[in-house]
């Protein structure tokens, strides 16, 4: 069953700006870009590093330890040494509010 959970405020998080949450033992990473909001586990698939440690530009996360590349919106790894996808979440404003979806 999933879960709705409340993340912050939309305007508290600015263009390119990150924040991490724990939501069920599972570190999630929510990032805005432009006037979108994205969700995605806060690991590198490639060596389980915290994407939190990245960056953010052109639509991409970069992993700070490697430099790998992913999708913002479909979680795909974009460049090596990742070749698998990191996990997303859904992601909506509702009254203000960032939400993310959980199973």
């Amino acid at each position: 069953m999933s879960e709705t959970i409340k993340v912050c405020a939309a305007e508290q998080l600015a263009d390119g700006g990150m924040r991490t949450i724990d939501a069920k033992g599972v570190q999630i990473l929510v990032v805005r870009y432009g006037d979108n909001f994205y969700a995605l586990k806060d690991e590198c698939s490639h060596e389980e590093f915290p994407l939190s440690e990245g960056w953010v530009e052109d639509g991409c996360i970069f992993c700070a330890f490697h430099g790998a590349k992913f999708d913002l919106k479909s979680g795909d790894a974009l460049s090596l040494p990742a070749y698998e996808a990191v996990q997303t979440f859904p992601v909506q404003v509702n009254n203000g509010m960032i939400e993310i979806e959980v199973d």
